[in-house]
């Protein structure tokens, strides 16, 4: 087959491999926003100022500090909310496009870099094409592919597996011509999440199975653009979280960094019951992730010593996975949405182990790792729709996991959203007694105590809370409204006064605070509150109510 006819084939392949991705998670199109969602993209202001995502945390839009410097995940948003307006399905659209183009680029980085040992040129494609297929319907991947929130893996992924086919050809090819085009998506990537810093162990990897050069010169011919973009990105972190680490440096139990590799791993190798909010690990968990660490190990040196291309997917799915592993041990728990590199990489090697068989044992494995991926991609089918609303996705997560706080304190926020005060009250009940005196927990039962008529106690309740936790501006803003009801000027207004030293782009806290300044009588106080509020969130519930007064307050 000539060069031109293998690239045409490729390319097919390349489309098929998206085609099926697109095919297996297509049912996200019917999804919603839940969750992060909401406060992340669907009520945050700065998606209307892009420059100011580069200068911000993840969590500025609402209100509150962040370790994760995600700009270029932001700017995604914002780029939705230009096009498509604040609508849900497009969105969706557009991360499972992102999606099918990460599961083409596997196909792409495993064609182009692997030449596993003994294996016949002719079995390269098969094995590309499987582990591209078996990795893009695992059904650890619908988390990442039906969660708009989660459109940073995707991002960090998909410019990650360019930036790894882009350095293998600059090895290849002994030219560092393509360092430019290395850095740039590497810079990509790491803007996207900061997990894309476990890139770094693959790109010495290649170097070591492409035979490179190590003296100085060389070094810094290879690596010296992306080592800059590292410096950048560091300062610009640095900047805009207030310091690199962003407050996420301190002690981990190595106990439960093990746990957390080792419960990733065998979700990976046995995808069952899985959910957006995973149980702790288990000291089975803690086990597999000893033994796990152990076998990565001898079979990188195995690989390295051999020179053999297996390297870069044990490589790169082990720094994947212990990077999650480690957020998961300040955060608590290693979600699915983190494995998307390393379910593509165990199914590289896995394909990998059969390409290396027999032809007549080779077609049978073939078939094999057909049948799984059928089975994959059913089940993927049918769990990518728990994240379709809020109410799916949390029944979901507390049948799995009885202990998840999250669960019932959203399920409880979902009943209030109904204005179902009585249900909800049950589930802020269990998550009262999962987590006792937990912020969110007391607000929910305020607000459940409001819409069952008891506003005194709901005042109460919001008061103490607010005085309590002066941070927790949520209290606040739901106490402000109460006193506004109340007519309680003074002290509606210094709850909203409250509310915007921690959190200034709270349209709905300067609306309030527009309208207290009303009833006082302080016009111009009023207008200035108003206009802030509607510059802030054109398109909220009140718009029409509050432009109304401002007409009424004049220029």
């Amino acid at each position: 087959m000539s060069p031109r006819a293998i690239q045409r084939s490729d390319a097919v392949l390349a489309v098929l491999v998206a085609a099926i991705a697109i095919a297996t998670f297509a049912p996200a199109l019917a999804g919603g926003f839940v969750h992060d969602d909401h406060r992340q993209i669907e009520s945050n202001p700065m998606l209307r100022d892009v420059p100011a995502l580069f200068t911000t945390g993840v969590w500025a839009g609402a209100g509150s500090g962040s370790s994760w410097y995600r700009p270029l995940m932001m700017a995604s948003f914002a780029v939705d909310r230009a096009l498509f307006g604040p609508s849900a399905a497009a969105a969706h659209a557009v991360s499972l496009v992102l999606f099918a183009a990460t599961a083409a680029f596997a196909f792409g980085a495993a064609r182009v870099i692997a030449r596993p040992p003994r294996v016949p040129r002719t079995a390269v494609q098969p094995m590309a094409f499987g582990a591209a297929v078996l990795g893009a319907v695992h059904p650890i991947q619908a988390e990442a592919a039906a969660w708009i929130s989660a459109r940073c893996e995707l991002l960090a992924a998909a410019f990650g597996l360019l930036a790894l086919i882009q350095y293998d050809r600059m090895l290849r090819t002994k030219t560092s011509m393509r360092q430019r085009g290395v850095a740039l998506l590497f810079a990509l990537a790491l803007f996207s999440k900061e997990s894309a810093i476990a890139l770094v162990p693959a790109f010495f990897a290649l170097d070591r199975i492409r035979g490179a050069g190590h003296s100085p010169r060389e070094l810094l011919d290879r690596h010296g653009a992306w080592l800059l973009v590292l410096l950048l990105y560091a300062f610009a972190r640095g900047h805009a979280l207030g310091d690199v680490g962003g407050g996420i440096a301190g002690t981990i139990d190595p106990k439960a960094l093990v746990g957390f590799f080792g419960q990733g791993a065998l979700r990976i190798a046995v995808p069952h019951a899985l959910t957006i909010s995973p149980p702790t690990p288990t000291g089975a968990d803690v086990w597999a992730g000893a033994v796990l660490a152990l076998a990565i190990a001898a079979a990188s040196l195995a690989a390295w010593r051999a020179r053999s291309t297996l390297l870069v997917p044990i490589v790169l799915g082990a720094s994947f996975l212990a990077i999650g592993a480690l957020g998961a041990a300040r955060l608590g728990e290693v979600a699915d949405r983190y494995l998307v590199l390393p379910a593509f990489a165990a199914a590289w090697l896995a394909c990998a182990g059969v390409a290396a068989l027999p032809m007549p044992a080779r077609r049978v494995g073939f078939a094999a790792v057909g049948a799984i991926a059928l089975g994959f991609a059913i089940a993927s089918t049918t769990h990518v729709r728990v994240y379709a609303t809020d109410e799916s996705l949390w029944t979901d997560a507390f049948a799995k996991n009885p202990r998840s706080v999250r669960a019932a304190l959203n399920l409880g926020a979902v009943h209030l959203d109904r204005r179902e005060p009585h249900p909800a009250l049950e589930w802020l009940d269990r998550a009262a007694v999962l987590a006792p005196g937990d912020p969110e927990v007391e607000l929910d039962r305020a607000v459940a105590a409001e819409q069952l008529g008891d506003t005194a106690q709901a005042r109460a309740r919001l008061d103490a809370l607010a005085d309590a936790n002066p941070g927790y501006w949520p209290a606040a803003l739901r106490a402000g409204h109460l006193a506004l009801d109340a007519h309680d000027w003074p002290a509606a207004g210094a709850r909203y006064e409250s509310v915007l030293r921690v959190h200034p782009l709270s349209a709905e806290a300067w609306a309030g605070l527009g309208v207290v300044r009303e009833r006082e009588g302080r016009h111009d106080d009023a207008r200035r509150a108003l206009e802030r509020s509607l510059a802030l969130d054109p398109d909220q519930d009140n718009a029409a109510a509050l432009r109304a007064m401002l007409g009424r307050l004049g220029s």
